[in-house]
């Protein structure tokens, strides 16, 4: 543990001082998350992430199925920093009509090719426009809530147990008076 400890690799702002996100921002991306997630009833079963953001009208492709001079043409226009994963917004030559697609490294396991493919969702609903570190910590915020999310419901059915009993909006409203529960001294 202690190794995989020393190989995180913490973002830097210029000058080298470590970027931590505030807190109150941490809460609104995870209400994002969750309000995304109650949206399209991520707790039904069989619901995929990638089905699901294609729903939402954004092309999810591999990278293995782009020509090498196609990909490294995506990858230059991507907003991205790394190159696990990109997205990209366009406009349809004839209709002027904007397009978003993510692509995705293929080469991992499924884990995180979800994590990779959520975090390029991310900048889409945090509407980032511009490549900084505050946006990729906050793409990654969102990322690990909704890929935890993910896992837990295919593991342990939560989401889809708390709806059947308590309904859809005690999920959502208990979620959102958790997050803005005042600390009690």
């Amino acid at each position: 543990m202690e190794k995989a400890i020393k190989n995180i690799t913490v973002p830097q702002i210029a000058g080298g001082k470590k970027y931590i996100l505030p807190p109150w921002r941490i809460n609104e991306i995870l209400l994002e998350v969750f309000s995304v997630l109650s949206a399209e009833e991520y707790y039904k079963e069989g619901l995929d992430y990638k089905r699901m953001i294609e729903g939402m009208g954004i092309k999810v492709k591999k990278f293995s199925s782009f020509s090498p001079e196609n990909l490294k043409r995506f990858k230059e226009n991507s907003l991205s920093l790394w190159n696990e994963g990109v997205c990209l917004l366009f406009p349809d030559d004839e209709t002027g009509k904007q397009f978003r697609m993510i692509a995705y490294n293929d080469s991992h396991n499924a884990t995180e090719t979800m994590q990779i493919t959520l975090h390029e969702f991310a900048h889409i609903r945090l509407r980032h426009t511009q490549q900084s570190i505050n946006g990729e910590v906050e793409a990654t915020c969102f990322s690990i809530a909704m890929s935890l999310m993910f896992i837990l419901e295919e593991k342990f059915h939560i989401g889809m147990r708390t709806v059947q009993l308590e309904g859809k909006d005690f999920f959502m409203n208990s979620i959102r008076e958790y997050i803005g529960k005042k600390e009690v001294a």
